[in-house]
């Protein structure tokens, strides 16, 4: 029989594409799903001690940095001295110390 592997190659190539189009057209909507459920998520909530800095003029700036606190990256307000209030657990960390 002449082709044989070939045959065989193109067979499984053939099938391996309908599986991986079945996969997605059946896992499509539940991804989906999730990637809505997970945008739509409200942004947590500020401590209070954060909101009166924002309040008070002290925070000049939002940015993301390392809190000791959770240990692990958190957005942060940052005052004018460098010092850094973390929004999550309201840990305190002083600033430039020059």
């Amino acid at each position: 029989m002449s082709g044989g592997p070939y045959v065989i190659g193109v067979a499984v190539l053939v099938c391996s594409a309908g599986l991986v189009s079945a996969a997605a057209y059946l896992m499509g909507p539940a991804v989906e799903a999730w990637r809505r459920a997970h945008r739509a998520a409200p942004a947590p909530a500020a401590s209070p001690d954060v909101v009166a800095l924002i309040a008070n003029g002290q925070a000049e700036r939002l940015d993301f940095y390392h809190c000791p606190g959770e240990q692990r990256r958190r957005p942060h307000a940052v005052s004018v001295d460098g010092s850094r209030t973390c929004w999550h657990c309201g840990h305190h960390s002083s600033g430039d110390q020059t």
